[in-house]
């Protein structure tokens, strides 16, 4: 079936732009016979989708080759009957990552407060008690201590200022060798 859907330029008399709508309307045409045997909701455009699953992976790259060929997005959503917002995102992301694998389904993401992070927001916050959470986030792309990837969001900050002992406090407890009684004692002296 895929070998039917022909290569770019077949006739002379064709251009790149008709050779790609006769393309997209073979992998439409794939796609609906595929999705006929799947549970599956159309969208406005007449396309079939499964909500929650990831578009597949000829479809995507379909997208990505007529972009690439200079068609526009919305083009791209009517002759693939795709919503322009998933043309949109496939295109976004290929574009920042040079990939076209969907992400990963359920699961939890990666931990971006590691004992490291939060260590440097707590010493940031312990220098400048002014600063701002959005700052401090700033501050952490700005020191190499995360990537714009791997930032810890505005609240996320936020709720580790509020919720963690302050940085003072803390090294007291690891750097004191007496008892918790006197522990409790020098906290309040202070």
């Amino acid at each position: 079936m895929l070998s039917s859907w022909g290569s770019l330029g077949e006739s002379s008399r064709t251009t790149t732009a008709q050779s790609l709508w006769i393309n997209a309307n073979q992998a439409l045409t794939y796609t609906s016979r595929q999705s006929e045997n799947s549970c599956g909701e159309m969208n406005q455009l007449g396309g079939v989708f499964v909500n929650g699953r990831p578009l597949p992976i000829t479809l995507r790259m379909k997208i990505v080759e007529l972009a690439h060929h200079g068609v526009r997005p919305c083009d791209i959503s009517r002759q693939l009957r795709i919503s322009h917002g998933c043309v949109s995102k496939i295109l976004n992301r290929y574009t920042e990552s040079g990939t076209i694998m969907p992400g990963a389904i359920g699961g939890s993401k990666p931990r971006v407060t590691t004992p490291k992070v939060v260590h440097h927001i707590r010493i940031l916050k312990s220098r400048d008690p002014g600063m701002f959470a959005w700052e401090i986030r700033d501050r952490l792309i700005q020191d190499n201590i995360c990537d714009k990837y791997n930032v810890p969001s505005v609240s996320s900050i936020s709720r580790i200022l509020r919720t963690r002992a302050p940085l003072a406090t803390t090294s007291m407890f690891l750097h004191y060798s007496g008892n918790v009684f006197d522990i409790c004692v020098s906290l309040i002296n202070d």
